[in-house]
């Protein structure tokens, strides 16, 4: 059998993505499963690909119990993706009994396919390949819907589980730097788009009739794994390492604008303390601040002052923080005698990127800080 150059390009996909799971397994020994997780999801993707790559390059048609495999240990990878982010989000993630659900797809997928396919003589597993429109589904626009609608709604569930931790990040540091998955949510919501466009070609190709050559599937399948996949994976391998994620100490804290509110009087108090410290000991310049950090410096339990931002400031900590650093810059910018630079004056401030520190500027101020320094010092004259 002879490899065109779509094929051979997504079998190097394949053989990256099997290569990097045993990777990922071998330092997944320890106690955190994020490591682990990821190996599982990782013989997730290359199921869904080799699915594909057995399909187009008709060794189904020579092997027919080769056919489905892929798709079923396909669906493995929704429950693993969700249980990864769990532990890549929470230090003390664990698993238990009953993340087994998560194996419900995969094994409600294995036994459709052995009834209505494995069981059959070879014969009638060929007519069934033959009448196939689509790899991995065989001809039933019911387990076609099923199929993606279980991926799609894991995709979902999974971003949604990312939004929400970001809210908790933002009730804890000031610096969100290697501590977000927004990495994770951008890549997620371009796969998700991914197995959209894969339901509406799946539902021409049933409904239809109407497809595309083989070779078309086969590298759109490759360049979604050199897209999305493999990067996917290269940054999800790095990232306990970059952030072992919050520990349940932290999460209660993040948890606390939950917590009921105290007296006007208390509150009024707390407001002022803060304001004062604030500006006597202008702890926003110190880039690693924490809602614990100031806490402490306060003398309040960090639950509490994370309830008091939220529910009387109406600003969660890495907004109330930020905006101190914000307002030094602005300060700074429109001094005459200061000559230092902007990006001098950025981090001075307490900002360790550069990227968010321009969103933030600008949201601010409506302009970028080279502009705001030119149109304040132009006022002065």
């Amino acid at each position: 059998m002879y490899l065109n150059l779509p094929e051979l390009f997504l079998f190097g996909i394949i053989a990256q993505l099997l290569f990097l799971a045993v990777l990922a397994g071998l330092h997944g020994t320890g106690r955190h499963p994020a490591n682990r997780l990821l190996a599982v999801l990782l013989l997730g993707f290359a199921g869904t690909q080799l699915e594909v790559f057995f399909h187009n390059t008709g060794m189904t048609t020579r092997f027919p119990n080769l056919a489905y495999w892929g798709t079923t240990l396909g669906l493995v990878q929704a429950g693993a993706i969700y249980l990864f982010t769990q532990a890549a989000m929470y230090r003390d993630f664990r698993l238990v009994r009953r993340h087994l659900v998560h194996l419900g797809p995969p094994l409600v997928a294995a036994l459709v396919f052995w009834l209505s396919y494995y069981r059959q003589p070879a014969p009638v597993q060929l007519n069934i390949l033959s009448d196939s429109q689509y790899p991995g589904v065989m001809n039933s626009l019911v387990l076609a819907i099923a199929i993606h609608g279980t991926m799609l709604s894991y995709l979902g569930a999974t971003i949604r589980t990312i939004t929400r931790f970001d809210v908790e990040l933002r009730n804890l540091f000031s610096d969100l730097r290697n501590k977000d998955l927004v990495w994770l949510r951008n890549l997620l919501l371009a796969y998700s788009a991914v197995w959209l466009l894969s339901l509406g070609y799946c539902l021409l190709a049933h409904i239809f009739r109407v497809t595309v050559s083989h070779q078309w599937l086969t590298l759109a399948s490759a360049l979604v794994g050199l897209g999305i996949l493999l990067p996917m994976t290269l940054l999800a391998l790095r990232q306990p390492e970059r952030f072992p994620g919050i520990s349940p100490a932290q999460r209660a804290v993040a948890k606390a604008t939950e917590l009921p509110s105290t007296t006007k009087a208390q509150d009024e108090a707390l407001t002022r303390k803060l304001e004062d410290l604030m500006a006597s000991e202008r702890p926003y310049l110190h880039s690693n601040l924490t809602v614990n950090r100031l806490a402490h410096l306060l003398g309040v339990p960090a639950k509490d002052l994370s309830r008091h931002l939220n529910q009387v400031l109406g600003r969660n900590f890495y907004e109330f923080v930020n905006g101190y650093r914000i307002t030094e810059v602005k300060r700074r910018l429109a001094d005459p005698e200061e000559d230092k630079t902007v990006l001098d004056i950025m981090y001075e401030a307490g900002f360790n990127s550069k990227s968010v520190f321009n969103t933030l500027f600008r949201k601010s101020t409506g302009m970028t800080p080279t502009r705001f320094r030119q149109d304040a010092r132009s006022s002065m004259d």
